[in-house]
């Protein structure tokens, strides 16, 4: 059955690729198929161990796009590119396949997906096959890895219930943001909020998180007092929501500054809307990283 299956797609990418060098189908017999699910509060995988070649693994982390990791178990030469296909599976006759994403190397070791790898999980559920094919800078023979869905449904399941806890944030998203304000505006806009309820949510999820620092900050319009008074009014709106969130209070810390401490221009109009601001720092408990904002 493999060998049947690895000649037919050997002359399924001959005749695909005319006059190119006859690419190595590589796969796990489908008897030794095995798919493994891992999951935590901000991460997800799916991974596959393929015989004589290395790991194959869907990663999800909170935040971010789906990816897939391409692992191959010695180091390689560079790719000359790489590429990531849906076809039939291999009883069809004439199987035909579906472009879907180029891949980036990323180290020695590790080629990897970042688009379209939804769409592929999409077409495996539905019976599909995955071809990720390897082409090398120098002449070594390309590699054609085939991935079948055999065995996988379950731990797919769990895969995907796990990415559908996923907090909408990541950490290096929540850690350091910055909402704007407009000229009166005193409260949260409607945007703001769905944003604020993201990061509160991923707040409860982190227990690591030590602190939450919030700063008002005002343009140079007006009174010193006033201006005081106007960025306290704006850090203490969205230290109220995120309290009314989940966020403990015993975690926030509010600071209001006025218009002592100005990212832009103060004389002009845009700078001013650049400094009608509130930051909203997010520290873990054994943070050494440097705020990114102001």
């Amino acid at each position: 059955m493999l060998i049947s299956f690895n000649k037919k797609y050997t002359f399924l990418l001959i005749a695909l690729a005319a006059g190119s060098v006859e690419a190595e189908v590589v796969s796990t017999p489908m008897d030794l198929v095995e798919w493994k699910y891992r999951g935590g509060t901000f991460h997800c995988t799916l991974n596959q161990q393929v015989q004589n070649f290395g790991n194959v693994s869907f990663v999800a982390h909170a935040g971010e796009d789906l990816v897939l990791k391409v692992q191959p178990m010695r180091p390689v030469a560079l790719f000359d590119r790489a590429g990531l296909y849906l076809q039939d599976g291999p009883w069809v006759a004439t199987p035909k396949q579906q472009s879907l994403s180029p891949g980036k190397q990323v180290n020695p070791t590790e080629v990897r997906f970042t688009g379209a790898v939804d769409a592929m999980l999409d077409g495996m559920t539905a019976g599909q096959w995955a071809r990720i094919a390897l082409t090398y800078q120098n002449t070594s023979t390309p590699v054609d890895l085939m991935l079948s869905s055999v065995n996988m449904m379950t731990p797919l399941a769990e895969f995907n219930a796990c990415r559908s806890r996923l907090p909408a944030m990541s950490y290096r998203q929540a850690r350091d943001m910055v909402f704007q304000y407009d000229m009166g505006q005193r409260t949260v806009s409607t945007e703001q909020k769905e944003t604020l309820m993201k990061l509160a949510a991923y707040i409860r999820l982190d227990k690591s998180i030590s602190k939450v620092l919030i700063d008002g900050h005002s343009d140079i319009v007006g009174s010193n007092l006033g201006n005081i008074q106007v960025s306290k009014v704006r850090a203490d709106d969205v230290a109220s929501f995120l309290r009314e969130a989940g966020v403990k209070d015993s975690l926030i810390q509010i600071r209001a500054h006025g218009a002592r401490y100005p990212i832009a221009n103060n004389k002009t109009a845009q700078g001013q809307a650049l400094n009608r601001r509130v930051t909203v720092r997010v520290l873990r408990a054994d943070n050494n990283d440097k705020s990114r904002v102001q």
